[in-house]
């Protein structure tokens, strides 16, 4: 299934989610909760959530005591809240999930709170709640990152679909859901992560062409889990003639801007490409995901530390499945000292791969004290 096949159904949506009902994923009309009950002026009712039954009725953290909400919350709140995502965005492309979770996770909460025990205008209230799910989608993500047990991150896109939905933010929400399908491939569950990038579709004309080429990105993803080169391969394509298509100005987009980066778009898509081409070991498409991937990896800037680490140690094992074994081990020097001081899961993963790799293949003599040396440096990074 790709964003072109039929909407997931009903039992589809929530098994994925593990939900009981459609209100817990915040898939519900806001317009027709409690609001009119409440007023247009006060978050202290429930309206904002809806009737949520389980796991998702309290924020995912416990409540810090002591910790006051403002009585009410105006345009300046919502700045410092978008300044300290920022922050905590900077510190999960610098040093991963590991580090900063646990403090994405407190301001999430502190914002969830507040959207029930402070006041706000209309115009106002809509930017909370879009900026808190911008923070719980970043929070789950996180959280994936570091490897915490898929309940506690589904459990915050859950929470970010919620409150988008809430806000009536359709690029924030489509955003969550590609955080949320990502999650599910690396998980094994490709067939569930196409199936829940099916709830985009209603939307997909609204979604700027940033929006799009990063639906395309995580279907690739998917689809290369799958086997199913062809597929994969028509959503890269596409991807790049989403991303050729975006202008100028969606940089400064706050929801999809960081996709306007060249380097990420290759990078993104080209760990696609890898997947399959580790998978089928074709040669040609794994000439072309290096190539993919190298360009990539140049345009990164040192500030995404984890993106040039994961690039370059994918880079290492396409050249360990082509036996290129002098080139794979210079890669894995650069990548090894991008991943120095990155706390992430998931690069922890691809080195582990990399360090098997590594311990079944055949050397000329001249090699075997250099690949000894750096299976025991990618094994103690994996550590």
């Amino acid at each position: 299934m790709s964003i072109d096949g039929p909407a997931p159904n009903d039992e589809q949506r929530r098994a994925v989610f593990g939900t009981a009902t459609d209100i817990q994923i915040g898939l519900y009309s806001p317009r027709r909760t409690a609001r009119a009950e409440t007023g247009p002026e006060s978050l202290t009712g429930a309206a904002w959530l809806g009737p949520l039954l389980g796991e998702v009725a309290e924020p995912p953290v416990p409540w810090a005591p002591g910790m006051r909400a403002p009585d009410k919350i105006e345009r300046p709140h919502v700045e410092a809240l978008r300044r300290s995502i920022t922050l905590f965005e900077d510190w999960d492309h610098r040093y991963g999930g590991g580090l900063a979770r646990a403090a994405m996770a407190g301001q999430f909460e502190w914002a969830s709170r507040a959207i029930r025990q402070s006041s706000a205008t209309s115009a106002v209230r809509r930017e909370w709640l879009s900026t808190a799910a911008r923070l719980g989608d970043l929070a789950g993500w996180a959280c994936f990152d570091a490897g915490e047990n898929a309940g506690t991150s589904r459990g915050y896109f859950v929470r970010s679909i919620q409150l988008s939905t809430e806000a009536e933010d359709v690029q924030q929400r489509a955003h969550t859901v590609t955080s949320l399908s990502r999650h599910l491939t690396y998980s094994g569950r490709a067939k569930e992560a196409l199936e829940i990038i099916g709830l985009v579709r209603t939307a997909w004309r609204e979604l700027h062409p940033l929006g799009r080429a990063a639906v395309r990105i995580v279907e690739a993803r998917a689809h290369a889990h799958n086997r199913d080169a062809e597929n994969c391969l028509r959503a890269v394509d596409l991807c790049d003639e989403q991303f050729a298509a975006s202008p100028a100005d969606d940089a400064l987009d706050s929801t999809w801007g960081y996709y306007a980066d060249p380097g990420q778009i290759l990078g993104d898509a080209g760990h696609a490409m890898c997947d399959l081409a580790l998978a089928v070991g074709d040669r040609a498409l794994i000439d072309a995901t290096i190539a993919r991937l190298q360009a990539a990896y140049d345009l990164h800037s040192t500030a995404v530390a984890r993106s040039r680490a994961l690039t370059m140690i994918r880079i290492a094992c396409l050249q360990v499945r082509q036996g290129d074994v002098a080139s794979a081990l210079q890669s894995a020097r650069a990548g090894s000292a991008d991943a120095d001081g990155v706390h992430s899961s998931r690069l922890q993963d691809d080195l582990r791969v990399l360090h098997r790799a590594l311990e079944s293949i055949a050397v000329e003599p001249d090699l075997q004290d250099e690949l000894a040396a750096m299976r025991a440096h990618l094994g103690r990074l994996a550590e």
